[in-house]
């Protein structure tokens, strides 16, 4: 099982200097990959991410140029946002200048008021997210890039450049929902959902696994995104699977491992940074 961490671009230690000493910490204690997530504006009445919340993609052309190895990772980005042909092209160089690190994880967005900002249609989001993927995927594949949709309709145009790796970037969809299932077996390398207990995941695995076509039965990835804390003086619920003492953590890997996921991506909770970094190097060393 591969081993990620989720960096601060939003929340109390959202900053330059932390983004950097965490994604760096990352990379020096062995981790696989570092990850964001993505809002463009939030409205008042859901603000719980912090006053700060840094664009995903400049954040991880930032920590590209500084790292060598590590994959770097949306989780996860909101397609109908952003214009496809522009995100491809984004997406597409930051793959093509990191060495092939990109993993993009999307989905179809959940906060309505911030669609209404961005004047996007909240009721129209799925249907836009398929056609982007199709989009995408046409982009970094091939010479000649044509297609005809609801939304976009091109021909007649060159798309340069290619990402590094191929065909292109794994695309991993988030969402437990049936759509989410059916889209990330369907349209996705890969399945992201967030916060899922071990059976949980296990169950809705089975679910993605049963929709497979043939050709991506051995290469799909089921991953996770999950809160960690290390705490030994306080008892949390079972369902806190990553949070208390180290015993009840490394239990809880192992459970998600045995579940079936295979890149567990770790957002570390703590009441300081430098408890973010000890937590990873803690983790690291005594845990994974």
């Amino acid at each position: 099982m591969k081993i990620g961490i989720a960096l601060p671009i939003f929340g109390k230690y959202a900053g330059r200097d932390e983004i950097l000493e965490a994604a760096l910490a990352a990379e020096a204690l062995g981790y696989d990959s570092v990850w964001v997530s993505d809002h463009v504006v939030v409205p008042d009445s859901h603000n719980v991410f912090g006053d700060v919340f840094y664009d995903p993609l400049i954040s991880l052309g930032f920590i590209a140029s500084v790292t060598s190895r590590i994959e770097l990772g949306t989780s996860v980005l909101v397609l109908p946002y952003r214009n496809p042909l522009v995100l491809a092209k984004s997406v597409s160089s930051l793959d093509a200048l990191s060495g092939g690190r990109v993993v993009l994880g999307v989905g179809s967005g959940w906060l309505r008021g911030e669609f209404e900002a961005l004047g996007v249609d909240y009721n129209q989001r799925g249907r836009m997210t398929d056609e982007y993927i199709e989009i995408m995927k046409e982009l970094w594949t091939s010479g000649s890039p044509s297609y005809e949709g609801e939304y976009f309709s091109f021909s007649g145009i060159r798309f340069e450049p290619k990402p590094g790796r191929k065909p292109h970037p794994p695309i991993w969809v988030g969402g437990e929902s049936p759509k989410s299932i059916e889209r990330a077996a369907g349209h996705g390398d890969g399945w992201h959902p967030v916060g899922l207990g071990p059976g949980e995941v296990e169950a809705k695995a089975r679910e993605v696994r049963s929709l497979l076509p043939d050709d991506k039965k051995e290469s799909f990835v089921i991953s996770l995104r999950r809160n960690v804390e290390i705490n030994e003086g306080r008892e949390f619920g079972d369902g806190e699977t990553l949070r208390g003492g180290l015993g009840k953590i490394r239990d809880g890997i192992e459970a998600y491992r045995e579940a079936g996921v295979e890149h567990l991506i770790l957002y570390v909770l703590s009441g300081e940074f430098e408890g973010v970094l000890r937590t990873m190097r803690v983790l690291r060393e005594e845990v994974l």
